[in-house]
């Protein structure tokens, strides 16, 4: 075959136009043909239309439970077991969804709809983005508003767990140190009331001056049966326990205050109503449908058939060409 052959042969461009001007026709009416195929078959009565509803929550009073950011933690607590199950429970997706629960794999084709159809996604911006993808606009948004508020029912249910935890721990601690408190205020008690001792240390000093003096006088001795030598004796023998059970109750005493502290903000935090997230974009019923996008859908199956059918006549020419030379 000569140069002249293989040229004659070849997808030059002046070729390739020749094509397009022969068959303008016939790609006009395939043209059109797609447009309209494509039009009806993207229709509601062959693809269910689908609306979004968006929500965008940044986390708050989230406690870290390890090295994960809020962030991370919010999008673990999403994905739980426990809001999902909920979630099918209350919406009733088994029959929203169209899932057959008699079917051999009921869960596994409910979870894939649900995984498809609900999308929670980390943004660049540290915050939570949440879609969920529904036939019915309202069903979508109070599903994205479900979603938030059991995820704020989970933190305060795990939350509550570990308050309760350390509500139980100070308070068992308190009951400890108010039994020490008690024993050795009953001891205290006791000191006073045989020994005569009050306040050991104001009381020491003003009573010997008076009982040296006594004594000094041989009105007064130790071991002796006078009432100010059994004051004496009892100061001599029990002073020492007296300003030590003193101390230490001192000490007990501003541990048990501590412990109370605790305990008291362990209730309130058993108690309290926090919410754990802040609402930056609210869910709301779309208007308009997202999916599917009727234009892309055209435009796309219209392209695809023309440049299908071009190739299929430039393959044709091509082979008559050659059979020619």
């Amino acid at each position: 075959m000569n140069s002249k052959t293989a040229h004659s042969s070849g997808f030059d461009i002046l070729f390739i136009i020749s094509i397009a001007v022969k068959y303008k026709t016939h790609l006009i009416v395939i043209a059109l043909a797609s447009i309209f195929l494509s039009i009806i078959f993207s229709s509601e009565f062959f693809i269910k239309p689908k609306f979004k509803s968006t929500a965008i929550v940044y986390p708050s009073n989230l406690i870290p439970y390890s090295t994960e950011s809020p962030t991370e933690q919010m999008l673990q607590l999403f994905e739980s077991d426990e809001i999902r199950d909920e979630l099918i429970q209350d919406f009733d997706l088994f029959a929203h969804y169209g899932v057959d629960s008699t079917d051999k794999y009921p869960l596994t084709n409910l979870y894939g709809q649900m995984k498809e159809n609900i999308k929670i996604d980390k943004t660049k911006y540290e915050s939570v983005e949440i879609e969920v993808w529904d036939t019915d606009p309202i069903i979508a948004s109070r599903m994205v508003d479900s979603l938030i508020t059991k995820m704020h029912k989970k933190v305060r249910t795990m939350q509550r767990e570990k308050s309760q935890e350390v509500v139980i721990i100070t308070k068992n601690q308190l009951d400890l140190k108010k039994a020490e408190m008690d024993s050795m205020e009953h001891a205290l008690m006791y000191i006073r009331t045989k020994y005569g001792i009050l306040d050991f240390e104001n009381q020491v000093k003003s009573f010997s001056k008076v009982y040296y003096q006594e004594m000094a006088g041989g009105r007064a001795s130790l071991g002796g049966g006078r009432p100010i030598d059994k004051v004496m004796d009892g100061m001599l023998n029990k002073g020492g326990e007296y300003v030590s059970l003193k101390e230490h109750l001192w000490r007990v005493r501003g541990t048990y205050n501590d412990f109370k502290i605790s305990y008291e903000n362990a209730l309130k935090d058993l108690t309290k109503e926090l919410t754990y997230s802040n609402l930056v974009t609210r869910p709301f019923p779309a208007e308009k449908k997202s999916y599917p996008v009727r234009s892309l859908i055209v435009f796309m199956f219209t392209g695809t058939m023309l440049v299908l059918a071009f190739i299929i006549l430039v393959i044709l020419e091509n082979s008559k060409r050659i059979s020619k030379v």
